[in-house]
């Protein structure tokens, strides 16, 4: 027994970790990818009120079969009832068809494929709205991610990111969807529902009116248990996704160190851990659950006992209990239906505040202050180190006072031992990361000041990291000059001595590469690159370590093709091998100290 106590506080314990700060107000940050859309929702929520109003009428039907076609009872009350609305020219009607019982279904037949046609108008405009809202809001979340500044993607993995972009914005698409509709139809069916039960008996509605608070005070309270265990879960799956992508990527290496079974067990009992708290959630719905059918059950045998006893009294008449009956049955459904939405929401309040939290990164630069930045219409590639420093963490320097220029037309090459801060400098050269103190300027422009965008596409990069994407090798190449025809990408490719092993491949240029360029051995994966910063044909030109995956002739092609485009471009080259710096005019040494230069 004592387990089993514990066992029960441990489910009601919230870690830490799983607080969420997420409130109701943080939906309006969600308005805005909606405004475009106002005409279509709002369609869609006039005809779920036409919908929640027909059904509530529903029951009614009982009555009137029972007390007008069966009981003959009289129609003054309607009649009374029609005049106090205003609806007098209503009477006839309703008495020729309330004195058919063949008309009377035909009527209702008719009713329900009028109402299913109107549904299957609302489903088809709320699964165009979900669609449109979805695309909207992965699109911005994509977009502000890509944004992201290098450090903090760098410090967040892919898989991470991926289960935000992609599963959390599931939830909204649920939200935004289906979840409103149910909301608003539940809300105007009890609305309309409970205005025809006063109409039947004031007495029994107010006791049904009652239970109202108490029932959704406890839904209320356990929908707050699983919201907090819900953010626990979802931040559980993220790391299960960084953790899968890691290991799929770095499959090779974990084959030839057959860690197979080490990595399932990690990721197994991650797994596991997911499992126990979904299960902590089931239990205290199911828990919620059984309190709420307690409720229910008390609720309607208390209404069945005054209902009998208005009978006995001649209050009511049995139509009008069966009604009644009927609808109390039916509002309790709306109201578990409300109920178990309110606890449904709470994973999909938990992701709005994740998606929100993303949003609230600030990007790498901003639109509309990049639009105010000096974009200069023609640039030399002059370029000066100004007491250059740089902490990634406080009192532990990577770049310490880095004074150097370098003239247009240049070709100078940075060594430096690893860690030193070589790629550093050429990140902070491409605005990835942002001084500590001092400046960097562009032909005596403050790089600060310059637009980001349009700096980047003045630089052509090879990094020491070499991506390709899983595409063809002629989009590779064009990757950053898109508009670049065949015959361009296969100068590029000449020239970066890759052409005659893209020949021998079976599709030529139109060969996939594989994810991250699998099928290509690492130098020809890096003459790729290569080829890409070729075509890019930009004014500066940054090579981070271009030739170590080369052979001694390619190195030498490449170096000869460098010292023909010297004068035209602004050329660094970061290197460990002496071979290539030939080609430089001039060597800098980095140290801890800060830079030397040791061939001018």
């Amino acid at each position: 027994m004592k387990k089993i106590i514990e066992y029960i506080k441990e489910l009601f314990k919230i870690p830490e970790s799983t607080k969420n700060k997420f409130n109701y107000r943080d939906i309006l940050f969600f308005t805005k990818f909606i405004k475009s859309l106002w005409k279509l929702g709002t369609i869609s929520i006039f005809i779920t009120i036409i919908i929640s109003a027909l059904t509530s009428l529903t029951p009614l039907s009982g009555k009137i079969i029972i007390d007008f076609i069966i009981m003959k009872k009289s129609l003054v009350e309607v009649e009374n009832l029609l005049q106090s609305l205003h609806l007098a020219l209503l009477i006839e009607p309703i008495k020729h068809l309330f004195a058919s019982l063949n008309l009377l279904i035909i009527v209702i037949l008719l009713g329900s494929i009028i109402v299913g046609l109107i549904k299957i108008i609302q489903q088809f405009l709320m699964l165009r709205f979900q669609q449109e809202i979805t695309f909207k809001i992965q699109t911005a979340l994509f977009e502000h991610v890509l944004r992201f500044p290098l450090l903090l993607l760098r410090g967040k993995q892919v898989g991470y990111l991926m289960a935000r972009i992609s599963y959390d914005v599931g939830f909204l698409r649920y939200f935004f969807s289906r979840v409103i509709v149910q909301i608003i139809t539940n809300i105007f069916h009890l609305f309309f529902s409970f205005a025809i039960l006063f109409v039947l008996n004031v007495k029994l509605s107010l006791i049904l009116l009652s239970v109202l608070p108490i029932y959704f005070s406890i839904s209320y309270f356990f929908a707050m248990k699983i919201r907090a265990i819900s953010y626990a879960s979802q931040e559980r799956r993220a790391e299960v996704s960084k953790d899968m992508q890691e290991i799929l990527s770095g499959v090779e290496t974990i084959k030839a160190h057959t860690s197979e079974k080490k990595e399932v067990q990690k990721i197994s009992g991650k797994i596991r851990k997911v499992f126990n708290i979904s299960l902590k959630s089931n239990f205290i719905s199911s828990l919620s659950n059984y309190l709420l059918q307690i409720i229910k059950l008390t609720s309607t045998l208390i209404i069945l006992y005054f209902a009998i006893n208005n009978i006995e009294k001649g209050i009511m008449s049995i139509g009008d209990i069966i009604s009644f009956m009927v609808y109390v049955a039916t509002l309790f459904g709306v109201m578990s239906g409300l109920s178990s939405i309110f606890m449904t929401l709470q994973p999909a309040f938990v992701s709005m505040g994740r998606v929100k939290d993303m949003f609230n990164i600030i990007p790498e630069f901003d639109d509309e202050i990049s639009a105010k930045m000096i974009k200069p219409e023609k640039i030399k590639g002059k370029i000066k180190f100004s007491n250059l420093s740089f902490f990634y963490e406080e009192n532990k320097p990577i770049l310490k006072n880095v004074n150097f220029d370098i003239q247009e037309g240049e070709i100078v090459a940075l060594k430096g031992t690893s860690g030193v801060g070589k790629t550093t400098l050429i990140h902070l050269l491409l605005k990835f990361i942002h001084p500590t103190s001092g400046y960097i300027y562009l032909d005596n422009y403050n790089l600060q000041d310059i637009n980001t965008e349009w700096l980047r596409e003045q630089i052509g990069f090879v990094s020491q990291e070499i991506f390709l994407f899983n595409d063809t090798i002629e989009h590779n190449i064009k990757y950053g000059r898109p508009e670049a025809t065949l015959e361009e990408v296969i100068n590029a490719a000449k020239n970066a001595h890759i052409h005659l092993d893209i020949e021998k491949s079976i599709n030529g240029y139109k060969t996939i590469v594989g994810e991250r360029g699998l099928k290509l051995s690492v130098g020809q994966k890096q003459r790729i690159s290569i080829a890409r910063a070729f075509l890019k044909d930009s004014t500066i030109l940054i090579f981070d370590e271009p030739t170590s995956a080369l052979d001694i002739d390619t190195e030498d092609a490449i170096k000869n093709l460098l010292k023909e485009m010297k004068g035209k471009h602004t050329m660094f080259i970061i290197t460990h091998r002496d071979s290539i710096t030939d080609v430089a005019d001039r060597i800098f040494m980095l140290t801890d100290n800060g830079i030397e230069e040791i061939r001018e």
